[in-house]
């Protein structure tokens, strides 16, 4: 398999947006909202290099632009949507661990990704990023592109995925989410949902009024999962 990157091709995106950052900024040392970003940007990193099929090719990369993180495959595969699966839920765990509260799609199309001149663009980058801004809870869902190209590959089931009636902005409808890496394991490597749990209690904590609707909807969605 090639370690090459084709400019243009179809693939999956992922946007994740980490919801108050204009309030983060507001309220935090501007260097330390800049060593929160530094730690998001070194596990999205590392949940990249995870060796998760037994080889060291990279099948997915981002790129963080204030309060968004976009992860894309690197094509249209099995392995590169597996591993972008896994990238996604691996780091929606850290972010929901550190209390950082986040929400996002993924979408499926033809995307052009030119890394050195800074060039990113396409339908599926579009559609992640108007779908996650009507979700309603902290979690990641499959946008209905990416979901018909899944149901394209036959016998396949996506690794760390779950179907939910997702809450949004204009009522609740069915989707396929990717769900926290550890949202279905307990007292594993010192990880567990108890600690997924205790950072949304911390969010709650840091909110009020129709804000806390996000968090009792993220609360009901992680009991969904883990059960």
């Amino acid at each position: 398999m090639s370690n090459e990157w084709e400019v243009t091709c179809n693939r999956y995106v992922a946007f994740i947006d980490i919801m108050g950052f204009k309030d983060m900024v507001m309220r935090m040392p501007h260097d330390d909202v800049y060593q929160l970003m530094l730690k998001i940007n070194g596990h999205r990193k590392f949940s990249e290099s995870v060796d998760w099929h037994d080889n060291k090719i990279y099948l997915a990369k981002s790129t963080t632009y204030s309060d968004s993180i976009i992860v894309y495959s690197k094509d249209d595969s099995f392995d590169s949507l597996d591993f972008l699966i896994s990238t996604v839920a691996s780091l929606s765990n850290y972010l929901f661990t550190e209390a950082i509260p986040h929400k996002g799609a993924v979408a499926f199309g033809r995307l052009t990704l030119d890394l050195p001149n800074s060039i990113f663009f396409g339908q599926p980058l579009i559609d992640a990023y108007l779908l996650q801004e009507e979700v309603m809870y902290y979690g990641i869902l499959f946008h209905a592109s990416a979901d018909r190209e899944i149901a394209d590959k036959k016998h396949y089931i996506p690794i760390f995925t779950y179907k939910y009636l997702c809450p949004l902005k204009n009522g609740n409808a069915n989707h396929d989410t990717i769900y926290p890496f550890y949202a279905r394991l307990k007292d594993i490597n010192k990880i567990s949902f108890d600690d997924l749990m205790a950072g949304i209690q911390k969010l709650k904590f840091q909110t009020s009024g129709h804000l806390r609707k996000y968090i009792d909807n993220t609360e009901a969605y992680l009991e969904s999962v883990s059960r």
